[in-house]
């Protein structure tokens, strides 16, 4: 079963209402405006990783396809590779608009974060691979 990525409107929305909340908060608490900027900094910084990598899928960190067979191995390619990488589910969270996966691929040394909104993906592939992830049953 395989699933190709797109671009996310949902996790758009999400990402931007979040990281303004941010802004707001920071904005609000009082605190020397060093820190604040520092915040600030932060946010706009965490703000392009999570929009290019997750919503947008256009650095070359994201994961453009992700592939699992009927035995539960999973192999993922990134935007702009031919090459497959091998990878293993270490932690999931399913829901009907969403699923969150972190993976452990061979040869990184740092997980690989994929969220999957239910508008980057064709609507029946995306709920067998809900299932797939909903079955399996063990997770390391």
């Amino acid at each position: 079963m395989i699933l190709n990525i797109k671009e996310s409107h949902i996790l758009v929305c999400i990402f931007a209402v979040i990281h303004a909340g941010g802004v707001v908060v920071t904005a609000v608490v009082p605190l020397p405006w060093a820190i604040r900027i520092l915040i600030w900094l932060a946010l706009g910084f965490s703000f392009i990783q999570v929009f290019t990598i997750h919503a947008w899928r256009r650095s070359t960190s994201a994961v453009a396809v992700i592939e699992m067979d009927s035995e539960s191995y999973v192999a993922l390619r990134y935007v702009g590779e031919e090459l497959w990488h091998p990878a293993r589910i270490t932690s999931r969270f399913i829901h009907p608009w969403l699923t969150v996966m972190s993976l452990r691929v061979e040869g990184r040394w740092w997980p690989v974060n994929v969220v999957i909104a239910a508008d980057a993906v064709e609507p029946e592939p995306f709920r067998r691979w809900r299932a797939a992830l909903k079955l399996q049953t063990e997770v390391t």
